[in-house]
């Protein structure tokens, strides 16, 4: 009976996961073959993930049998349309944190300072292999300049912009949605489950009566409080990360995650219409 009550709370929690999902889809004219066809190619994807995580052979039977997935299907999604995936939690993401956190990339002031990016030496360079020495300086590059993250000087690249921006690659912020609901998943798994102490921090505040000609100054707001409220976090974080601060020496051992996030959401409106 037990067994059977966890089945059915999990398929209730399953649910509720894919309301906001389905909602998405629902809006955007997407069918359920639709749906069922990306469901196909991310449990094939995650299965994959999950066997290497394992250090298993990852083959098409093992993916059918942990899928529940016909063969020919495993087959066609995993062996005839592989694609290649951008490295986790944006790469420039982690060098514009790293070059603004780093004692050896920072002046007088504690500012980021300009970098050389001339050479196999440069202090760009440097910087890119202090967080990934598998990918190559000039792809960073020219994906932060791409992104208005830095401007070029005489004296080498400037960092202009703190934190990476999506809009014009909305498949990048979707990318960032998908990892974000995957982190607030874990914590709040943990939090009923697992009943680890102290819980992760999960809070939600919600008014449903605000005068709307107000919105946009809560929205700014909102916006810069959470600047205010990321930057301390990180400049918290960053005393305790080995990357960035080699001080901390062997005596200590690496390898922790912390995930700050924070949204917020303004509307007039409940919902948006369905497309036709």
């Amino acid at each position: 009976m037990a067994e059977e009550n966890h089945k059915n709370l999990e398929f209730e929690v399953i649910q509720f996961l894919l309301r906001p999902i389905v909602r998405f889809c629902l809006r955007r004219a997407h069918s359920i073959q639709d749906f069922m066809e990306a469901a196909k190619i991310v449990f094939v994807d995650i299965a994959a993930e999950e066997l290497k995580r394992a250090e298993e052979r990852v083959n098409v039977s093992r993916l059918s049998v942990l899928t529940g997935l016909y063969r020919k299907d495993v087959t066609r999604i995993y062996k005839e349309q592989q694609t290649g995936h951008s490295e986790p939690q944006s790469l420039s993401g982690r060098v514009i944190g790293q070059w603004r956190h780093d004692k050896r990339f920072l002046n007088k002031s504690g500012q980021p300072r300009v970098l050389g990016t001339k050479g196999e030496k440069s202090e760009f360079r440097q910087l890119v292999q202090t967080v990934s020495k598998n990918i190559n300086p000039g792809t960073v590059l020219f994906e932060l300049e791409r992104m208005g993250s830095i401007e070029r000087t005489p004296n080498g690249v400037k960092l202009v912009r703190q934190m990476p921006g999506f809009g014009s690659n909305p498949s990048k912020g979707f990318e960032l949605l998908s990892r974000d609901i995957q982190t607030l998943v874990d914590a709040v798994q943990e939090n009923l489950l697992a009943k680890v102490r102290p819980s992760n921090l999960h809070i939600r505040t919600e008014y449903d009566n605000i005068a709307k000609e107000h919105l946009p100054t809560i929205r700014n707001w909102l916006i810069d409080e959470g600047k205010v409220f990321h930057r301390k976090t990180r400049e918290y974080l960053s005393k305790f990360d080995k990357d960035i601060n080699p001080e901390l020496g062997d005596s200590t051992v690496g390898g922790g995650r912390v995930v700050v996030n924070a949204f917020s959401f303004t509307t007039e409106l409940p919902t948006e219409p369905l497309e036709k």
